[in-house]
């Protein structure tokens, strides 16, 4: 059994926590590895089999459906014995729970107010293709020798690696052609005094947002900060509007 001791010092207290085997830490300590565990507790739902991993991170739960044999409108559990699944969440799904929070907030104080998303469901699925194809071209995600199973040797018919690659590279540099070399926010637009409380901003182009909100997973706040504006509402409206319109013309849209 554990016994808890205080160590006195000429400033502080500190409860330090003795362990049956002779170790000691800080509560301190104890409590935070206590919170990292708990940070990667799985949800009861999703079944005893998947397990505790405190660097997965921030995870939604989703329950699968599908109709009910016999019928065309009612639908029933489709998870292996009804289990939910988990997916780890990314900057749309954390920006999405952080407009979710701001409409409670705005619920409370108007019964009116109407949830509006931050990006449409086309535009996370382009991000998400898109930071997939960057991840499987730097991971080594598209290799092997042969994806073809009636591949020739000395013939055609087949397609090794090389193609498999050269025409995901091709793929994703024509993602990025369609963002064009727009600007997302530009010095000229915005006063000097709604740029950056006086510092030195620099200009954000259409590409850069892209590239740091779905590959790098930066919040609008935090791509504002990186290149010295002000996080007011003004600007994160501003570059919100952008990358949706980046995301719109990534799927094919224009105008």
């Amino acid at each position: 059994m554990a016994r808890t001791l205080k160590a006195q010092t000429n400033q502080t207290t500190s409860v330090i926590v003795v362990g049956s085997d002779g170790t000691a830490r800080l509560r301190a300590e104890a409590d935070r590895v206590a919170k990292i565990k708990a940070a990667g507790a799985v949800p009861a739902q999703c079944g005893p089999e998947v397990p505790s991993a405190p660097a997965r991170g921030a995870v939604r739960i989703s329950n699968p459906k599908e109709l009910v044999p016999g019928t065309t409108d009612k639908f029933q559990h489709a998870g292996w014995q009804k289990r939910s699944v988990m997916h780890r969440c990314d900057v749309f799904d954390m920006m999405r729970a952080k407009a979710l929070n701001v409409h409670a907030r705005a619920k409370a104080k108007d019964v009116k107010a109407v949830f509006e998303d931050p990006f449409n469901a086309g535009q996370v699925s382009m991000a998400r293709y898109y930071a997939g194809l960057h991840e499987s071209l730097h991971s080594g995600g598209v290799c092997g020798t042969s994806y073809a199973e009636d591949r020739v040797s000395g013939g055609g018919g087949g397609l090794d690696a090389v193609d498999l690659r050269l025409a995901a590279r091709q793929e994703f540099e024509a993602l990025e052609r369609r963002v064009g070399r727009g600007v997302a926010m530009a010095l000229r637009k915005v006063r000097p005094s709604k740029r950056g409380d006086g510092r030195a901003c620099k200009m954000i182009s259409d590409l850069d947002v892209v590239r740091m909100v779905c590959l790098h997973g930066l919040s609008l706040s935090e791509v504002l900060g990186k290149y010295d504006w002000s996080k007011s509402s003004r600007n994160l409206l501003a570059l919100r509007v952008a990358l949706r319109g980046a995301l719109d013309r990534m799927q094919g849209f224009r105008g």
